[in-house]
This record gives structure tokens, sequence and C-alpha cells, in this order.
């Protein structure tokens, strides 16, 4: 973990970071199957990630974190997303989660969280503002069920958005896990090891320290990382998730060639297929290209003018949303080269699939990030008028 005096560069401090990813692979690669199986990260698994820093990449230097710079954070998202996508998700998830609160919590919160410096908070939770948060002197009794509480089964804190009773504000409270109740409801189609169960908190006490103005709040700690507000903050992790589960699609979809005749003969040897990989690299490279620059340009906007305008945000958006599509296309594409064979729960082209298609259904890959971007454009150019 690092400290408010570190100064190294996210560049350095990311190399023991994607070593770590690394040399996990043979762990993720070995539990993938095991995960949908269980419906969660494996607890063993979880724990070495916990042990190798995997969780805090997105959480400020001041706090032990590694803040690293969204490309550089992508690239371990990468990584770990070629081989397992279940393992990537809790990775984005414990690092969106947890940074927020890192960075947006009072000062008496952040410190409660990370009091233990040798065991750091790992959350989970969802930002859906599904609870109600009604004012008692020192803070609010929360009362609320979420879903989609990724992560959970080896997070220790658990975040929610809820709407407080009188104002209407929407705040984030975070609590202990073991003030909420998990439901174990996880059972779906796509992203099946990641544990997403439902979870509820039943008038549990959450003192003020430990919540913070959702989406107008501004970061209390860390650098530019955190001056894009909270939705681009967590929202810009998907894309590196969907690259790396395409890319290893189209090894997988190369690898299942060598070993595949038609009628017509052996398909590594047929035209379509070349043109198909063809497409599929370039889809892969094309959408690889986009979520980078996104992060980029988000990055150096908030580092510039200390904050990212809902415009550009939108836009921002949109690009991730178009990532998503064009990686689930281009494995929906390979997926018809590959037989009978790729049905089997065993085999890693249909597990690809449903994975992609699972986040899609995420909102912050949904066709409404398009209407923000569209909208954003036409008022830009109305106003320019």
């Amino acid at each position: 973990m690092s400290s408010a005096a570190d100064t190294t560069t996210s560049a350095e401090r990311v190399k023991p970071l994607l070593a770590a990813a690394k040399a996990l692979a043979p762990d993720f690669e070995a539990n993938s199957r095991q995960a949908e199986l269980d419906r969660r990260l494996p607890a063993e698994v979880a724990d070495k990630m916990k042990a190798a820093g995997l969780f805090w990449m997105k959480t400020p230097l001041e706090l032990g974190g590694a803040e690293l710079h969204p490309l550089d954070f992508a690239d371990v998202m990468e990584e770990i997303a070629y081989h397992d996508a279940s393992a990537a998700w809790a990775t984005m998830i414990g690092n969106g989660t947890t940074g927020v609160m890192a960075a947006w919590l009072p000062d008496e919160g952040a410190q409660e969280l990370f009091a233990d410096k040798s065991a750091p908070p790992v959350t989970a939770g969802q930002f859906t503002p599904r609870g109600k948060a009604v004012p008692v002197e020192g803070g609010y009794r929360v009362t609320g069920r979420w879903a989609f509480g990724s992560g959970i089964n080896h997070a220790n804190w658990v975040i929610g958005a809820a709407v407080v009773e009188g104002s209407g504000d929407i705040i984030f409270v975070c609590a202990p896990k073991t003030e909420v109740t998990v439901h174990d409801n996880w059972n779906v189609a796509g992203l099946q090891g990641t544990g997403s169960h439902d979870y509820s908190m039943e008038d549990v006490f959450v003192p003020e320290y430990r919540t913070m103005n959702a989406y107008a709040g501004i970061a209390k700690r860390g650098g530019p990382l955190f001056k894009e507000g909270v939705l681009i903050f967590i929202s810009n992790e998907i894309s590196p998730l969907v690259v790396g589960v395409a890319r290893r699609a189209i090894d997988d979809m190369i690898d299942l060639a060598q070993s595949t005749t038609r009628t017509v003969g052996a398909l590594i040897d047929r035209p379509a297929f070349h043109k198909a990989i063809g497409q599929a690299e370039a889809k892969l490279h094309a959408a690889r290209g986009l979520y980078r620059g996104a992060l980029a340009e988000g990055y150096a906007i908030a580092e510039a003018e200390g904050t990212v305008d809902d415009g550009t945000a939108a836009r921002l958006w949109a690009r991730h949303a178009y990532v998503g599509e064009l990686c689930a296309d281009l494995v929906r594409e390979l997926f018809r080269y590959g037989g009978g064979r790729v049905l089997s729960l065993d085999h890693p082209m249909q597990r690809h699939l449903r994975n992609l298609l699972a986040t899609l259904q995420h909102i912050h890959m949904t066709e409404e990030k398009f209407e923000f971007a569209g909208l954003a454009a036409i008022q830009a150019r109305t106003a320019s008028r």
C-alpha cells in the first residue's frame, strides 16, 4: 500500500499490481467455472487479490491506495478480464465502491474505514437510491433493499444510495456488512461468478460522517482522478473489462478453429473465418482505442479544469457504452463459427458471450447513455448558432 508521502508515478505504482494480476492468472483460470457454480468469487482467490492490493487501485494515496491513472488501472483490468470476467468484475466493483468512500466520505468516516492499515476495507454496493434515510441526531436511520451487490461475499463494508426523508436529497450511506442482510438470490445467465446478491438494511443507524452527497459532492481527498466526479469515476471501469474478455474470445476461437472441421473443410483454412477474425480484430482495436481515448480525455480535463462538465461527461459515457456494444457484437459473430461444441457449459466461448451480453445490462452500458450524449450534442450545436 502507498501513503500520502508517496512520490512515485502511477506508471511506477502499477507495475507490481500488473505483475500480481499476471501471477494470479492460473488462479483465475482454474476457478472460473467453479465461480459460476458457486455464484461467487472463491474466497481463496479474493484473499490473494486482497494480498496483492488489487482492490485499492482507485483509493487515494493518502489512505494507502495506489491512486492509479485510469489508463494504468485499465491495463490491470484488461489482464484480469482476459482470464476471468467474474474476477475482473469483482475487481471493478471493489475498486469503484471503495474508492468512492475513500475519496468522498468526511474525514472521520474515511479514518474509520481505513483505521487498520494492514487490512484496508473492501466495499460492495449499489448507487441506485433504493433506500430511505430518516434524519436523527448524529446521522440517519436507514431502511432499504438494493440489488447487484457484486462482491459482497468478500467485502466487509457495504454502500447504498438512499433518499433523505423530508428533503428528498440522495445520499450514499456506508455500513459494516455485519449490519446488513445479504439475500442469496444471484441466479442469472451471465457474470454468474460475481456474487451480485441483493442486500438490505432495516432501521440501521448510519452516522453522518459515514454518508456523503451522492452526486453533487466534491471529493475531499485525492488528485485529478477524483475530480472527474462520481459518475465518471465509476462508469469508466467496464470498458477495459469487456475489451479483455473480447481479446480472449478471439484467441479462444482461433485455438478452437485449429481442430474444427466442417463439410467444407477445416475451419482454420476457410476464407470466411479469416474475414471474421479480421473484422473482430478491427472492432477490438477500435473499441480499445475509443475507450482509452475517453479515459485520457476525461482525466486531462479534470487535471486542467478541476471538474468535467455534464455535456462532456455524457459524451464520454456514450463512448464506453459503444465499446460494450462493439465487443459483444464481435464475440456474437465469432460464436457462430464454433459449432455445437461451444454450447457446452464447460466451453469458454459460451461464457464469454454470456458475460459480455450481461455487461450490456449495466446502467453505464445502456442505450440511454446515447440519449444523453445526443442531447448534449444538440444543445451544444444549438448554443453555437
